[in-house]
């Protein structure tokens, strides 16, 4: 069976996917599909089971506020978890872990997937992110995360253009939750001079300035402050500054 892996956010533009019709479609053609939800988990809602995707993986240290070092997920229907196998073999996934069997016996359920002791310290940070989302309501931090990500191109649309950079970023409706600016010639030095500035975004070859808003915890005071410091670095031309163009490991 062929196997389709798919992100549902872009992560160079920020398009959105239709999970349920793209699911849909993948089987209907006798293939399945792993969906990629680490540019979209924690910042908009996701229903796995009513788009009928069966597959899924991610990371936490994201929009989930897991931190560095914060652990992956994954995600398998029920009804095809035992039917799945781990190739990375681990005393936590065992059926019995304290039988102490000579052979090997996967677990019936989703615990199949695991392969030994994770650190404790990466889930207690995750747990204490957890514990806030257990108390917020997606379909609100989907809302905010729009307007924040429309207030901040707003706030730039009038000096993009003169300054020969192009705005990618999908419509409302097919966005995740970033900012997609290209600018081939200068789009490195110019996140480097946001970084100075305090204001973090990454860097992605060729050209691509990539802004994600986090809005569990950002303000819209924080959009509009960082859009003043893009619009001084571009007036000033401080990213011309040789500091600036030094290239990094991480961008």
């Amino acid at each position: 069976m062929a196997v389709v892996v798919l992100s549902q956010v872009n992560y160079r533009t920020g398009k959105l996917r239709d999970i349920a019709a793209t699911t849909k479609l993948i089987n209907d053609h006798g293939a399945e599909v792993i969906w990629d939800l680490a540019h979209s988990a924690g910042a908009l809602p996701i229903d796995l089971n009513g788009a009928g995707a069966r597959y899924a993986v991610g990371c936490t240290y994201k929009y989930l506020n897991g931190g560095p070092g914060a652990p992956a997920f994954l995600y398998v229907h029920k009804d095809v978890q035992d039917g799945g196998w781990q190739p990375l073999s681990g005393w936590h996934g065992h059926a019995s872990p304290f039988a102490f069997d000579a052979d090997y016996a996967p677990a019936g359920d989703i615990s199949r997937f695991r392969t030994g002791t994770h650190s404790a310290l990466a889930y207690t940070a995750l747990e204490a992110s957890f514990s806030l989302w257990a108390e917020v309501d997606m379909q609100a931090l989907r809302d905010k995360s729009l307007a924040m990500s429309e207030l901040f191109r707003e706030c730039l649309a009038d000096r993009l253009e003169a300054h020969g950079i192009k705005d990618m970023t999908p419509a409302t409706s097919e966005r995740g939750s970033q900012v997609s600016l290209i600018d081939s010639q200068h789009g490195y030095a110019i996140v480097q001079a946001l970084i100075a500035r305090g204001v973090i975004g990454d860097y992605r070859e060729p050209g691509l300035m990539r802004f994600g808003f986090a809005p569990l915890y950002l303000s819209f005071e924080d959009v509009w402050q960082a859009a003043h410091h893009f619009r001084a670095v571009l007036k000033s031309g401080e990213y011309q500054n040789s500091q600036f163009h030094v290239r990094s490991a991480v961008t």
